[in-house]
């Protein structure tokens, strides 16, 4: 299948760059497949769209600050993107690190007192990194950790994203994305309470969203993706 029949007119001033005040009063278009009827309506009509019976499956995963901006001992800076912890402590880290180029193994990148140490290039600016314990890592991510936000929003982030960017059932003990599951952010906890109360099965799943999910499709033929 050709990429280009996915392609579509989206005039960027409809991107919204902040979220709806109320999460269940975004757009939502219904299509009845039977008919082809297109309705427009409000995300907190999805009830009348779901029967008694019908297992809504959600992803409680939990976004975490990791875009961190640092400096490398000549002042010049760094970003290092955490991706995935390697080791039960969450000390080894694999991450993005740019600019790749200028980087080397075993260098120290500084995040004001503290540091981390690269210590192993992977390839393709895939980096292994070492943070020296769970207090620095924990400082360091809350001092200069970004919220990663995705490449159609632009703008920097701010601290209310942390809040916004995660569904309302993403739970704390659940933190390991580095994006969230967008999907989600529409659902409040009333709505979701009034769609348990019609008989609708509200299941939970942790799938972590990495930074595949930002990386643009280059192929020409969607099966080659």
């Amino acid at each position: 299948m050709d990429i280009s029949l996915f392609d579509y007119d989206l005039p960027p001033e409809l991107i919204a760059q902040f979220p709806s005040r109320r999460r269940d009063r975004s757009r939502l278009c219904v299509l009845d497949r039977s008919t082809g009827r297109v309705e427009h309506r409000r995300f907190a009509d999805i009830g009348d769209y779901l029967r008694p019976g019908y297992a809504l499956v959600v992803n409680n995963t939990r976004v975490f600050k990791a875009r961190l901006t640092g400096r490398r001992v000549s002042g010049a800076e760094v970003e290092i993107f955490l991706v995935r912890a390697l080791d039960e402590a969450a000390l080894s880290w694999l991450a993005l690190a740019r600019p790749t180029r200028r980087l080397k193994a075993g260098e120290r990148i500084r995040f004001g007192d503290d540091s981390v140490i690269l210590e192993r290039h992977r390839g393709e600016g895939v980096w292994e990194v070492l943070f020296p314990g769970k207090m620095v890592r924990k400082r360091i991510i809350s001092t200069y950790g970004h919220v990663p936000l995705p490449q159609y929003i632009h703008r920097a982030d701010v601290p209310s994203d942390l809040r916004r960017y995660q569904t309302v059932y993403a739970a704390k003990e659940k933190t390991g994305a580095v994006a969230a599951p967008t999907a989600g952010f529409h659902f409040t906890r009333s709505l979701l309470t009034n769609l348990q109360s019609k008989g609708i099965h509200v299941l939970e799943v942790t799938l972590h969203v990495g930074p595949g999910t930002f990386k643009p499709v280059s192929v020409q033929r969607i099966e080659d993706h």
